[in-house]
């Protein structure tokens, strides 16, 4: 029944993105970039909608057309992050999995502080989750919250992150990404900090990249992030996922550590990684 209704308002939402991005195709002024949706969102809701997720208009009356774009992204986006709290420290998490209760991936660095977590979802409702294993190499973790612990309420307003799984280790596979994604923008979202303000930006993917500190090619994105943004998503225009947050580059002048550069494990290493956690489990 759960998973039943989760489904329904999956279908439910993402009948909606497509009913608004068809209206939105329809209604701008290309030329103009003019966001003229009047007969299904007012003027006064369209900059509430893009206030509240930190995306500005060019100037008052006109709005960038990927920037409304990459408002409902946001709006689907935001249900597969939620807050993921373990003792004194907090961070992000994606719905990773929902089957047999809900699994979080996460950063392993948050989650080795302890064996369980408080995991707070967007609608104020809070879970309590258990550490079921970390990766061996990567920085890269997960949490279950069990079956039981499932709710309703929860399920409503939640949804399933859906990842591409792009090919990050042979030469061949970066070329190939790079071909496809450099220069693309994306959005980063993590846990909303409070019910008023947005956890999120957005920016250009720059590449795949080996880091030294992560032993492995990341996404690279020209993009803003801050602390609690770790364990969150980056989400390209079809709202997929492209990446964990896991990192960055904060400039040597900076007065808060804030990274310009943010480093994302990519889904194929959550995807192997979450294998190699259940198949430990059941041995």
């Amino acid at each position: 029944m759960k998973k039943s209704l989760c489904v329904f308002w999956g279908i439910l939402i993402m009948t909606s993105i497509i009913i608004a991005l068809n209206v939105m195709v329809h209604r701008i002024d290309w030329k103009n970039y003019e966001y003229a949706v009047k007969s299904c969102v007012s003027g006064q809701t369209a900059v509430k909608m893009v206030q509240t997720a930190e995306l500005k208009a060019t100037k008052e009356g006109e709005y960038d057309a990927g920037d409304i774009g990459m408002q409902i992204v946001y709006q689907l986006a935001k249900r597969s992050i939620v807050k993921v709290i373990v003792k004194d420290s907090a961070g992000s998490g994606i719905i990773w999995r929902i089957e047999d209760g809900i699994v979080i991936a996460s950063n392993r660095h948050l989650l080795m502080k302890d064996v369980q977590a408080e995991i707070e979802f967007g609608n104020g409702t809070s879970v309590s989750a258990d550490v079921i294993g970390y990766s061996q190499q990567y920085d890269i973790g997960f949490v279950k919250i069990q079956e039981e612990a499932v709710t309703d309420n929860v399920l409503r307003d939640i949804y399933e992150a859906v990842p591409t799984l792009y090919e990050t280790e042979s030469e061949e596979g970066k070329i190939a990404f790079d071909a496809k994604y450099s220069k693309r923008r994306v959005l980063q979202a993590g846990a909303a900090t409070d019910k008023h303000t947005a956890n999120c930006s957005t920016g250009n993917i720059m590449g795949l990249a080996f880091v030294p500190l992560f032993h492995t090619n990341v996404l690279v994105t020209e993009c803003f992030s801050r602390a609690g943004m770790s364990g969150g998503g980056v989400f390209d225009e079809g709202g997929h996922l492209l990446g964990m947050i896991s990192g960055g580059e904060v400039p040597e002048d900076a007065e808060k550590k804030e990274a310009e550069i943010t480093y994302s494990i990519p889904p194929a290493l959550i995807a192997a990684e979450y294998e190699a956690v259940i198949s430990r489990m059941t041995e």
